[in-house]
């Protein structure tokens, strides 16, 4: 299938390559040169063009940064990348599927992403085109291979047609495909990148317990970990949680809440922890 890249950094770079291993045609586009040309010179397809990136795909995969800033989600990259988006469809006419694979709070792209596309393509969400929300789940270090090798599959469908077409891209993929409307795989992502901030806020405080009493926490932390419905993800203390995702995901769904009148008492102790740590190291 021919896809676009909408955002070629990091989790962009993962996606396209990674499709690209499975067979699809894929063809990456960036508004910072340097990282198209890098993509170039290992025999990729780029483009500087939105619509040239659009008019050869039917789906568009939007993978562009959505940070925190002031404990709120920026989603000027996202806007931005939508509109450009929304107005090559118009240019198209052809049915076409936007899937949002970057990190959103829950609704964004029902009440934000959608209407976009809708406005600035003058075309009807459900039978113009499709929208799906694919969240990513993988490592920093290590994003190729955790796309390739995918714990699961969560689709977020605005329809059965949109769903239906982000499944098939996925069928050489030995994971399993979980299906489900866009605001709950949106929540997906959220829930899985706070229990992780948890996890490792929880063993560092471990560690400083440990390192009052005098004992190893290292050598708890592991046999802690040996519990299968622990794992040693995030187990060795005296580091924080840093990294792009975490920490911008942990604050935007601590506002969330808070935004809610609910008062998120465990995640602000485990931001707590985690600066604690921080001024420690």
């Amino acid at each position: 299938m021919k896809i676009s890249i909408i955002g070629s950094g990091v989790v962009g770079k993962a996606t396209g390559m990674g499709f690209n291993d499975f067979g699809n045609q894929v063809i990456f586009y960036d508004i910072n040169g340097q990282t198209l040309t890098a993509l170039e010179n290992k025999g990729h397809t780029v483009t500087e063009n939105m619509s040239e990136a659009i008019s050869n795909s039917k789906v568009s995969f939007i993978c562009v940064p959505t940070p925190t800033r002031s404990g709120k989600m920026d989603l000027t990259y996202m806007k931005k990348a939508t509109i450009n988006i929304a107005r090559s469809l118009r240019e198209k006419n052809v049915y076409h599927l936007t899937v949002i694979r970057s990190t959103v709070l829950p609704s964004t792209t029902r009440t934000k992403i959608v209407p976009l596309i809708e406005k600035h393509s003058k075309l009807k969400a459900g039978q113009e085109f499709g929208v799906c929300c694919n969240p990513e789940f993988a490592r920093e270090a290590s994003t190729l291979e955790d796309f390739l090798n995918s714990s699961r599959i969560v689709i977020g469908e605005l329809d059965k047609r949109s769903g239906d077409l982000l499944e098939s891209l996925y069928t050489s993929f030995k994971a399993p495909i979980i299906r489900t409307d866009l605001d709950t795989a949106e929540m997906i992502k959220y829930v899985a990148n706070c229990f992780l901030a948890t996890k490792i806020s929880y063993f560092n405080e471990v560690y400083l317990i440990s390192k009052k009493l005098g004992l190893d926490p290292d050598l708890i932390a592991k046999a802690v970990a040996l519990d299968p419905r622990i794992g040693d993800y995030g187990i060795y203390g005296g580091r924080p949680f840093g990294g792009k995702c975490l920490p911008k995901d942990l604050e935007a769904f601590i506002n969330l809440a808070i935004s809610k009148k609910i008062d998120p008492k465990l995640l602000r102790s485990v931001k707590y922890v985690n600066k604690k740590i921080s001024r420690e190291n």
